[in-house]
């Protein structure tokens, strides 16, 4: 419980700084959904510097392979010689083994916050009190508008206090005049007539119910382009990785030859990649199918902007850095071309 107390608070700033910016969209916007939209856009766009410095350390850890081999041929049974010696290279060519992991470690802190904050956006966007946050929950249970469970959690699932605000204005008018909250503090969750506080689902009984289907089969749209988009985003960085052809064509040269092993050494970033293309999908399923729907949209936009970030920096920076143009060969002065008759 206390180590628990202890990361919330660590994730504390994160609360408050994308909750005050959602609210400044929120205020400018009106609309739940163009304030993920715009969110995701902006935090994604932030981190392409990041990924600029990815590829350009890739591609200076692709080009010392060679001399890597080099030293594990030379020290085949030293580890701990290995390690220094490469970490000596690395650092002698301004290359970092560990940037290649910075964007993923940063996305998977703010995704904690963003986890949060879609559940309980009336804190952290609306900043309505936890403490007005339980008694708004322990009127709608009053009232049996809520169940007891979601009373007991509504300063930190705020959802169902959402809806049955919105659905009956009764208790909405009496939570204002009890002063829990404002008029402007109810968020509106609609967004091209879907609920994004809602939670997709493949229940027959919803998706096929009589008063239900409208309301969940739209909803389902969301995780099948998650889906799609996530397996886009892994062909589209596969293919834009720096280097791709050669390590290809290096790996299969050491199937024709063995003899050859060890010109293509283990890259981490790849193994790391094929890791990530068999967690990324599920993780993003099961949480697209276990949270709003908010959550879903925020996926999806991610996605889009990181298919777009590989796009820019491959033909930006990647291919200039994998093949530059060499300078034209100029004769000097004193040299002469001879032509022969």
């Amino acid at each position: 419980m206390g180590l628990t107390v202890v990361l919330l608070g660590i994730f504390d700033p994160f609360y408050v700084a994308f909750g005050w910016f959602m609210k400044l969209l929120y205020d400018g916007l009106g609309n739940y959904g163009l304030v993920i939209i715009v969110f995701t856009i902006i935090l994604r766009a932030l981190m392409i510097p990041l990924g600029i410095n990815q590829q350009k350390s890739s591609i200076k850890q692709q080009a010392l392979q060679g001399e890597i081999a080099e030293i594990q041929r030379n020290h085949p049974n030293d580890k701990a010689t290995q390690s220094q010696l490469q970490m000596e290279l690395y650092k002698k060519h301004g290359a970092s083994p560990l940037s290649g992991c910075l964007p993923s470690i940063i996305q998977l802190i703010i995704i904690l916050p963003i986890f949060q904050i879609i559940r309980a956006p009336l804190q952290y966007i609306m900043r309505v009190s936890a403490e007005n946050l339980d008694k708004i929950g322990q009127l709608l249970y009053g009232a049996s508008l809520i169940t007891e469970n979601e009373a007991k959690v509504a300063a930190t699932q705020n959802i169902p206090l959402i809806n049955a605000l919105s659905e009956h204005a009764s208790a909405f008018s009496e939570t204002v005049n009890q002063g829990l909250m404002r008029v402007n503090q109810l968020l509106d969750l609609d967004f091209m007539g879907m609920n994004l506080g809602l939670i997709p689902t493949w229940r027959p009984a919803l998706l096929f119910g009589a008063d239900t289907w409208r309301t969940y089969v739209p909803l389902l749209i969301i995780p099948v382009i998650v889906l799609g988009t996530t397996i886009a985003q892994m062909k589209i960085t596969r293919m834009t990785i720096p280097n791709r052809k050669k390590r290809a064509e290096d790996k299969a040269r050491e199937k024709i030859n063995p003899a050859r092993a060890g010109q293509a050494p283990e890259d981490k970033t790849e193994s790391m990649m094929k890791t990530m293309n068999i967690i990324m999908p599920i993780f993003m399923l099961w949480t697209t199918f276990s949270m709003p729907a908010a959550l879903g949209l925020y996926w999806t936009i991610g996605n889009i902007m990181a298919i777009l970030q590989s796009l820019l920096i491959y033909f930006l920076f990647t291919r200039k850095l994998e093949h530059p143009v060499s300078p034209p060969v100029q004769l000097k002065s004193t040299e002469s071309v001879t032509v022969k008759s």
